[in-house]
Order: structure tokens, then sequence, then C-alpha cells
């Protein structure tokens, strides 16, 4: 990822794509598709996560100003970039269009999580789309757009891991998030599982933040393989 100077491949503040930019945020809802599944391989689970409490992380610290969402899934980003924070992405995606050469509304995620370059590294700060509820632009499918909680940490992890404090915070965002809204730790899914796309690194462990959800639902049990199931790339039709 390169900074504002992006070309259509490499875009500054978002994921590496080779597709269309996501749509235009509709408040319209659609039926969930369903499709097979795919084994996501068992990894070891972390140490058991505690609630949050005083760190910014209890639901009621961004509770949403508006009627909450029926959330299905969460999209995990990362923005392709070294250093930024909320305002320096949402201006970066007010200069985007949609395919109907339509302005974005701004930041396309709900969450963002620092890396001590350009806001505190593990801070959690929710965007104007998670305070309104308003669907998001972030993940180029439309189904995962409108029923998707998109949550971008700072950093390029093609070329370095998350560190410590943004690892640990996702986790707990996610697990809190997941109990919040009833969503299965087999739809929480990395921008790759569901476009064609870098995002969010082949250094970010998907997997152990799958095991996270899980192992936090099950009170600190082993459990057994995820089953992932995603929206397929090829054939699907959206009305």
């Amino acid at each position: 990822m390169v900074g504002l100077a992006a070309t259509s491949t490499l875009w500054a503040w978002g994921c590496l794509r080779s597709s269309a930019l996501p749509p235009q945020p509709s408040l319209s809802f659609r039926t969930r598709p369903s499709h097979p599944g795919l084994t996501v391989p068992q990894s070891t689970p972390p140490a058991r996560i505690r609630p949050p409490s005083t760190d910014g992380l209890a639901f009621e610290s961004w509770k949403p100003q508006s009627p909450e969402r029926s959330w299905r899934y969460i999209v995990i980003h990362h923005t392709g970039t070294d250093w930024g924070n909320v305002e320096s992405i949402h201006q970066a995606h007010l200069k985007r269009k949609d395919k109907n050469g339509r302005h974005w509304l701004g930041i396309g995620y709900h969450f963002v999580i620092g890396n001590g370059h350009g806001m505190d590294d593990g801070r959690i700060e929710p965007t104007f789309r998670w305070k309104e509820q308003i669907q998001g632009a972030h993940a180029g499918v439309a189904e995962y757009n409108e029923f998707g909680i998109g949550i971008a940490l700072i950093g390029n992890f093609e070329e370095s891991p998350p560190t410590a404090s943004q690892l640990a915070s996702v986790k707990r965002l996610v697990s809190v998030l997941a109990r919040r809204y009833g969503i299965d730790s087999r739809n929480v899914v990395g921008h790759s599982e569901i476009k064609a796309t870098a995002c969010p690194g082949a250094l970010f462990p998907m997997d152990e933040l799958r095991q996270s959800v899980l192992f936090t639902w099950n009170g600190g049990r082993r459990s057994a393989p995820a089953v992932l199931h995603v929206v397929s790339l090829k054939g699907m039709h959206l009305p």
C-alpha cells in the first residue's frame, strides 16, 4: 500500500484490491444466501479473554446512537499503511467514488484500531458508520457491506504482523460484538476470504482470532475446528 497518490490497484487507506470499489451504502436489507463451507484448521486457543471494563471496550462506551442493525458478519481489514487514524482515513475515503460515480460518505469501516502511529497502539475508535448504524463500504461484496461490521487495523500485515496491543484489542472487540449480535465464529472473516485481495495480510492470524471467539463463547473450553461459510465469489447474484 502506498500513500494518498495511490493507483487504481494500490489504494491509500484501504485494502489491496484488483476489483471495483464497494457500492454506495444502502439501507435496504436482503435475504442472506446459503453456501457450502470450508474447513478451517484448529489452532491452539489463546489465554481466556476477560470481559473489558475500564479500557473503553465495554459496549456501553461505544453504544450506537441509532437503533442497532441485525449484524451477521465481522470483516477484518488492514489499512495497508504504516500510519493513520479515523480522520485521515475518512478524508481519503471521501475522495473515492462508487461504480456509479457517486462519492462515498466517508470512512468505510465501523471501527479502527491504532498501532501507535497516528493513534494510540491498541486504541479502538468507532466511526460515524457505527454510531449511526450505517452499512459499511469496506467489503466489495453487497452481503458483507450490508450485514458486516468492518474493523480496520492500522498497518500493513503483508510486511509485519499487528502489534500485541492491536491483536489483544481486536480479539476483545470481536468477542464483545459476537456476543452482542449472536455472530458465530464462522462468520468472522478476513477480507481476502470474501474478495480477491491481500487484505488483511498474510501475517494477520485469522484462525487465532476465530479461535479466541470460540474460546470465549465456550467459557474457556477447547473447541472443535470451525467450518467457515462465506459468500461464493463466483456465480453470485444479489437482486
